[in-house]
């Protein structure tokens, strides 16, 4: 009896997995693939760059991470930003500069991201930064490096979230701009000012030294100038 009751519970847990199973499955199948999506919502030209963007830029990323829960965030620039003869074909560098590796929407801007706040990137030491924060209101918007972001949630499957901005977002605003923000360029100046403290404590010790010198030479040359009192003492002959 108690075999049969096993055999019934086994029977029933395995056709549940295998429901849940396919349901997931039937729902991959039905989720519209992210280039559908953009292409559908007017961003044709990054919709054709996305396969590059998954296969170059975000995959070996994930694999790097090594967390199969890690959430993408991609800003896609509009059609008109490609016609610009300055990104006619977007170099692979200035794509990895538009993916941010962790979930970045508008209720995380709104809730834990300041005016200034910079935002890491796969452009390693390369963050973009915030520069304008959306109101609740809808009264103003938000903007990452002076670029407006247009629509939010362009798409959202949970693992890749892409935002429409209205132009590329260019490295050289927060270089020029937001130095502190450069890991290459903070590294730089931290050695630059350990060897600054290196010299000026070296020249202090070289100044002490030559203080020192300088009085030593002085008081010799006063001995040598000034003799004793028995150099003075005149020595007269004697007669008998």
């Amino acid at each position: 009896m108690a075999s049969i009751k096993f055999s019934i519970c086994f029977l029933l847990l395995s056709s549940s997995l295998f429901v849940i199973s396919t349901s997931q499955a039937v729902e991959q199948t039905l989720q519209p693939k992210p280039s559908a999506v953009l292409s559908d919502k007017g961003y044709h030209a990054m919709s054709l760059t996305l396969d590059t963007i998954l296969e170059s830029v975000i995959m070996p990323a994930m694999q790097s991470i090594n967390h199969s829960n890690t959430t993408f965030t991609l800003f896609c620039p509009r059609d008109q930003a490609f016609f610009n003869s300055k990104y006619p074909q977007p170099p692979l560098t200035l794509l990895k500069y538009h993916v941010v590796p962790f979930k970045f929407d508008r209720d995380k801007i709104e809730a834990c991201v300041g005016h200034g706040s910079n935002v890491r990137t796969l452009l390693p030491d390369h963050p973009l930064v915030v520069t304008s924060l959306p109101t609740r209101t809808g009264g103003s918007y938000a903007s990452i490096n002076r670029v407006k972001i247009t629509e939010w949630d362009v798409y959202n499957n949970g693992r890749l979230i892409v935002h429409g901005i209205e132009d590329f977002f260019d490295p050289a605003f927060q270089t020029l701009l937001y130095p502190q923000y450069d890991t290459v360029v903070t590294k730089v100046q931290s050695r630059g000012f350990s060897w600054q403290r290196e010299v000026i404590g070296n020249w202090i010790i070289l100044v002490a030294l030559v203080a020192a010198c300088t009085c030593v030479l002085i008081l010799i040359s006063f001995f040598f100038d000034n003799p004793s009192d028995k150099d003075d003492v005149q020595y007269y002959p004697l007669y008998y």
